[in-house]
């Protein structure tokens, strides 16, 4: 009797011990980060964990007896997530005290893990915030080790990731999105890890890591689609962050919204600009680029440069930071490609700045052979592994440099001098100088206007709307049909039945047959099973391909032995 009492408690001992290492284990809060609310007296702490636990925060200014408490939430995060952590946990800590470290245990259900610590921004605008700003960090990259030994000097306000997360998150299932945060929890759950969206965050569509992994100030979480952008208060900066992506994503149904945003928001800042004298924009896809990769920014008809620049400049803004390019460049203040000074005492024009280099699989990018008059610096071959530091001084100077985190080399340094904060348009620029950037805006809507006309038949009755996009739209079939019919109606009016019958006859003959040989060998580039953030090249590269952006992609498999006949993936960027 004894014995089977004892061997009962020993037996519940144990299920007991086992059920809360399990809990442990199901609890257990990793991978976690911090990023700055609202406003700087604001942080929002995350942190995931295998099961579905609890959200809270103990934390105090000092490691010992964490007598503050907040609650969060808990998010399920399934999508293209199968084999990554299920649960994604969020608490923001509010009306901090200012220039204090505080340290914080993230707890779910109990299970707690740290101390962590971070320290607050003084209050106030008058002071000097120092911030570490790169692109391009993949879990491959070389300097994660020198990356953590630099965020950690305490010398960071913050640090802004610019776009391209892990190469990619969603990966393994969503097990590189683990692995990645796992890498930079060391720094990022120390200093406020700030971000935004590159097209390897695109994921089908859905940014769904991007937006359930990472917080933004003043949006929801997750964060929203349509609602990709933010801005905040740090110092003397107003810093935006917008999302490059709107414009080769979701048939571009976000642009105007991101627009009306941007100068709304950018109108408000330029009614601050007595706290706020610096306006700076950070975006993944840079507008201008000397690199030979066929990339957005090396064309004449980039999409970002047509949907950003005068926004940019008309409001002012001072910087601008991006990232993509796997290399680092200084523009001289220019607008429109016409550079209105090689110097950046008083810029004319924002000052673009490209920092996509913190290390990524793909390793660097080539430079054209002879750059353009605007490129006042690019480096590729020492620029792997770098990371930008941007140093505001006072309200009139602020301080740039390019570092190589493995070198210890300073890559690139500037200073730049404004004393005249504010809309560049106000600005009076020399008559030739105007000049230049009016004939660069008259080429542009001659290129615009040549790109809508799509010739039609005389005197026929056209639908309203632009008619290239019309016939974007149409069906194949329903093209054919309107082809036809315009056919059918020029025959009637210049030759009998007869005659147009039989003309009438070939056309649609040489249609068909021309409909089947495309059908062939075209793929269509964009469809929902495809990574958006991806580009496809056929084996073979025409010097003078680029990079595609049309809607089909179109490969000679006539001859199944070809080089030609494959299709090859390559996400570099």
């Amino acid at each position: 009797m004894m014995f089977s009492v004892f061997w009962t408690i020993l037996v519940l001992c144990v299920s007991g011990i086992h059920s809360v290492h399990i809990e442990e284990a199901q609890c257990h809060p990793e991978e976690v980060h911090i990023t700055f609310g609202d406003k700087v007296s604001d942080v929002v702490i995350m942190w995931s964990t295998v099961g579905n636990c609890s959200s809270s925060v103990e934390y105090g200014p000092g490691p010992w007896g964490l007598a503050h408490r907040a609650q969060g939430e808990t998010k399920l995060f399934t999508e293209t997530n199968p084999n990554g952590k299920h649960y994604l946990h969020r608490v923001e800590v509010k009306d901090l005290g200012s220039s204090t470290t505080y340290f914080y245990r993230p707890t779910s259900n109990g299970v707690s893990s740290g101390p962590f610590y971070f320290k607050t921004p003084p209050s106030g605008y008058d002071w000097s915030p120092e911030f570490l700003v790169y692109g391009d960090l993949g879990v491959e990259s070389d300097a994660i080790a020198a990356l953590e030994t630099e965020a950690l000097s305490g010398k960071y306000t913050s640090i802004f990731h610019v776009g391209d997360f892990a190469y990619n998150m969603e990966d393994e299932g969503g097990m590189r999105g683990d692995t990645f945060l796992r890498l930079i929890e060391d720094f990022s759950s120390r200093v406020q890890y700030l971000t935004s969206p590159g097209n390897h965050e695109i994921d089908q569509g859905s940014f769904a890591h991007y937006r359930y992994r990472f917080s933004t100030p003043g949006t929801s979480w997750p964060i929203p689609l349509n609602r990709l952008w933010y801005s905040i208060d740090i110092g003397q900066v107003h810093f935006v962050s917008y999302s490059s992506e709107v414009f080769f994503t979701s048939d571009g149904q976000y642009i105007a919204e991101q627009e009306k945003w941007l100068k709304a928001d950018l109108k408000q800042a330029n009614d601050n600009r007595a706290r706020c004298p610096w306006v700076i924009v950070l975006g993944h896809r840079p507008m201008y680029c000397s690199n030979s990769d066929g990339d957005d920014c090396t064309k004449a008809d980039s999409k970002v440069r047509a949907g950003l620049e005068d926004i940019f400049f008309n409001y002012g803004v001072d910087i601008v930071l991006q990232a993509h390019e796997h290399s680092y460049e200084r523009l001289w203040p220019q607008y429109k490609g016409v550079v209105l000074s090689k110097n950046y005492t008083n810029p004319q024009a924002p000052v673009q700045l490209i920092s996509g280099a913190a290390g990524s699989k793909y390793k660097g990018d080539n430079e054209k052979a002879r750059r353009e008059e605007w490129s006042a610096f690019a480096n590729t071959d020492e620029s792997l592994n770098s990371v930008g530091k941007l140093k505001i001084m006072n309200s009139t100077h602020l301080y740039w440099e390019q570092y190589n985190l493995l070198t210890k080399r300073v890559i690139d340094s500037v200073i730049i001098v404004q004393d005249n904060h504010g809309p560049f348009k106000k600005q009076k620029l020399s008559n030739d100088v105007t000049q230049k950037i009016e004939k660069v805006k008259q080429k542009e809507k001659e290129r615009i206007e040549n790109s809508k006309v799509i010739p039609s038949p005389p005197n026929h009755h056209r639908e309203p709307g632009n008619s290239s996009e019309r016939t974007k739209s149409l069906g194949t079939g329903q093209k054919i049909k309107e082809m036809l019919t315009h056919v059918d109606k020029r025959i009637a009016i210049g030759v009998g039945s007869g005659v147009g019958a039989l003309i009438l006859l070939i056309v649609v003959i040489c249609v068909v047959k021309k409909k089947r040989a495309a059908t062939v060998r075209k793929y269509r580039r964009w469809d929902d099973k495809v990574d958006y953030g991806r580009k496809f090249y056929s084996s073979y590269n025409h010097v003078d391909s680029g990079d595609k952006e049309a809607d089909d992609f179109e490969v000679d498999v006539s001859d199944g032995n070809l080089p030609t006949s494959k299709l090859l993936t390559d996400d570099r960027k």
